[in-house]
């Protein structure tokens, strides 16, 4: 009976973590990545409630999905009633933080997000498709996470044009390395690619901000960064590079991002 109830018990977790957290790894990189490099630079009360809005914003995805899609035999199941209470739960923190971040900073830190919100529509439309794997989704959905950086800046009483640098800062990030992964699993997989490409997009968005870093629009260290992210490109796409599963490479990807706004926020930190 002990055993039967330990089970049971388990099967319960398993099934609150299956409805409760998405199941794919790699947006949690991009969901906190514009979260941690705008905290780190401009941190205020504001920023993290907008912080919390994000979070439980991004959470509330995947059970609403959930319960939508099998409303009707989970009208009055055990999983159902456990989805919908995920659901307001999830809603209700964003709503929360929401409006705490309005009661404190007003509507202007909220704009960027509504900018850029036909990106999270472009993502939405494909997730509802289940074919978040195509190149439009897989770009769209981290497009939109990084409007939460510049939100946060506007937190801290930045300026329109300052606080925009770090959503091209994420997008410097964002885009080469998408098509580094997508290139690096057809490697992994045995399948063609294309490596010259892949090279020209990081080299691209490094002269932008160099550009931008030689008229000091952004500290030189984030140019650095990009500068280790195409190393890891280079290496990555070669024949001295170490074979990884799909699960060991979107981990890398979240360690390299990780890497790429500590620099760039050290490099926000020695500008003063």
């Amino acid at each position: 009976m002990e055993v039967h109830s330990r089970q049971t018990a388990a099967n319960s977790r398993v099934r609150l973590k299956t409805i409760a957290l998405p199941v794919e790894h790699g947006g949690w990189g991009f969901l906190f990545e514009p979260i941690v490099l705008a905290l780190l630079v401009v941190p205020t009360p504001g920023g993290i409630y907008l912080s919390v809005t994000a979070i439980f914003a991004f959470l509330l995805r995947h059970p609403l999905k959930l319960f939508l899609k099998h409303r009707e035999q989970w009208t009055r199941s055990t999983r159902g009633r456990v989805a919908l209470r995920v659901v307001l739960l999830y809603g209700g923190a964003a709503f929360l933080g929401l409006v705490s971040t309005i009661r404190v900073s007003g509507i202007g830190p909220v704009l960027p997000v509504l900018v850029a919100s036909p990106f999270i529509v472009v993502y939405l439309f494909y997730d509802s498709k289940n074919q978040t794997r195509a190149l439009l989704s897989e770009l769209a959905g981290p497009l939109g996470l990084a409007a939460v950086a510049p939100a946060i800046a506007l937190v801290g009483d930045w300026s329109w044009p300052r606080a925009s640098v770090l959503w091209i800062i994420l997008v410097a990030r964002t885009i080469p390395s998408i098509s580094y992964v997508r290139a690096r699993l057809r490697l992994e997989r045995g399948r063609p690619f294309a490596r010259t490409p892949v090279l020209l997009l990081h080299l691209a968005f490094i002269i932008a901000l160099s550009t931008l870093a030689w008229f000091d629009r952004i500290p030189f260290l984030a140019v650095v960064a990009l500068l280790i992210l195409i190393g890891r490109a280079i290496l990555g796409l070669s024949r001295y590079r170490r074979f990884k599963r799909a699960r060991q490479i979107g981990f890398m990807e979240i360690g390299y991002g990780l890497i790429y706004v500590l620099v760039t926020a050290v490099g926000y930190w020695l500008d003063g």
